[in-house]
């Protein structure tokens, strides 16, 4: 919508739009390139057309949900891992909740040193827009949790059915429950068209660990639950297969390349080469 008005005629002006700094990014790059556009309010955005753009120069920041998906591994792992070209500010909730569960990190310069300290405690989480907890971070952290002692809860608040990956996860024998939390005021609460129909969704999971996880053969459903997935496998015993690495690969780049360079054994192969 932000692009689409850009170069219309008059003012055109967006409510409830997203918070995200990726908004905020391209807003910049638009910008840098004769646009006018502007943030007004509380998720409002105000562009006024104008005839034509220019070039510019811009850097595109990293992806932040890359970077608490490798936090998150080497946390896992009993690694310890640095990662560059960070934004501390767009990560914020992410570094606290990863505090708080034993998790160290250290900024230096634009890089941050990732490693845990004394085991991984469990953890109450609520998904949120910007600047809070993103939707995109619950699946890895459910893996994490698996590893805490206790129980662990994620309530999301953001989309309806994001736990696509919980039945492949029990299937590695992860104790999970989904279940229905109890909202008080769920119209201002939840980030979605709330209905009567909703009050029966299961947007809450509970985690109870420490489990250990085995091998099994495994289906991507989304992106992130597919990260999830893979991270999970790479924690377990044995070897497991995952299905569905397109879904992957539309959001990680060359991240089987990656993970291996951390010492990850993880090969993509097409579905006919399979052997389970």
């Amino acid at each position: 919508m932000i692009m689409a008005s850009v170069l219309a005629k008059g003012r055109t002006i967006l409510e409830n739009a997203a918070q995200e700094p990726e908004v905020d990014d391209l807003i910049s790059l638009l910008n840098s390139m004769g646009a006018k556009i502007k943030r007004t309010g509380f998720r409002a955005i105000v562009i006024d057309g104008v005839k034509k753009l220019h070039g510019t120069s811009f850097e595109i920041p990293s992806d932040r949900n890359e970077v608490v998906t490798f936090a998150i591994l080497s946390a896992l792992t009993g690694g310890d891992i640095y990662i560059k070209n960070v934004r501390v500010e767009d990560i914020k909730d992410f570094l606290s909740k990863f505090k708080e569960v034993g998790g160290v990190w250290e900024a230096k310069n634009s890089s941050i040193r990732f490693y845990m300290k004394n085991g991984i405690r469990s953890s109450h989480i609520v998904t949120a827009p910007h600047p809070g907890f993103m939707t995109d971070w619950q699946g890895p952290w459910a893996i994490l949790m698996t590893q805490a002692k206790g129980e662990s809860t994620i309530h999301e608040t953001v989309y309806e059915s994001r736990f696509g990956y919980v039945d492949e996860l029990k299937k590695m024998g992860a104790n999970l429950e989904l279940y229905v939390p109890k909202v008080e005021n769920p119209e201002q609460t939840y980030n979605f068209n709330y209905t009567t129909e909703s009050r029966n969704n299961k947007q809450g999971l509970k985690i109870s660990g420490k489990t250990d996880l085995h091998s099994a053969v495994l289906n991507v459903s989304d992106l992130r639950a597919g990260a999830t997935l893979v991270m999970a496998s790479l924690i377990a015993s044995g070897q497991s297969v995952v299905y569905g690495a397109e879904y992957l690969e539309r959001g990680y780049e060359a991240f089987d390349e990656r993970l291996r360079s951390l010492g990850a054994v993880i090969e993509v192969l097409e579905e006919e080469e399979v052997e389970v």
